[in-house]
């Protein structure tokens, strides 16, 4: 009979605890694995997304705006994330809003020393395809270009709001508004 119950035992320990202990200590060394590769590639990754601003930053600036020639600014307006001045008092604002289901949208900006904007990118990529990412679109956001940063943007003011894409037009607009409002409170006239 103690025979039985010592094999019972050892059945039960073979079957589900031993497994399981393994399963644990699987779960733990893969989780010290990606502690440890997020930490080892989180340089890496900020340093490539500083880059893609800084290459979003000289898309929208006058061609010719050398990389050597920014200087980043600090900002604390609502919903922007960076800016830049040229040498020449032009600058740059990265804004982002959020759109449909809450996701961000990201606008980079570009004003001459009047405040009127020169240049403009829109990364909708998080967007619903074919509907919300359309205000990704040239032919949409093309329509801010020439604005007064004096003057706020809103739907039908410089441009319509894309048919069934109202909150993902509405994060443009909103993000707009933020970049002209850092232009206006902490880039223009501060040396």
């Amino acid at each position: 009979m103690a025979n039985a119950t010592e094999n019972a035992k050892e059945s039960v320990y073979k079957s589900i605890i031993s497994p399981i202990l393994v399963l644990l200590v699987i779960c733990v060394a893969c989780g010290a694995l990606l502690a440890w590769l997020n930490e080892q590639t989180a340089p890496l990754i900020k340093e490539n997304e500083l880059l893609a601003t800084q290459q979003a930053f000289l898309d929208v600036l006058p061609e010719g705006t050398d990389a050597n020639g920014l200087s980043n600014l600090e900002t604390t307006t609502e919903g922007v994330e960076s800016a830049v001045r040229t040498a020449d008092g032009k600058a740059a604002v990265k804004a982002i809003a959020s759109g449909y289901s809450g996701k961000d949208v990201t606008v980079y900006v570009a004003f001459d020393t009047d405040g009127i904007i020169t240049g403009i990118q829109v990364d909708a990529s998080t967007q619903t395809a074919g509907i919300g990412s359309k205000v990704g679109a040239t032919e949409f956001y093309e329509g801010f270009l020439g604005w007064d940063a004096s003057g706020e943007v809103a739907a039908g003011s410089p441009v319509d709001t894309i048919s069934g894409a109202s909150y993902s037009s509405g994060a443009v607009f909103d993000a707009v508004n933020s970049a002209m409002t850092c232009f206006n409170q902490e880039i223009k006239g501060v040396e």
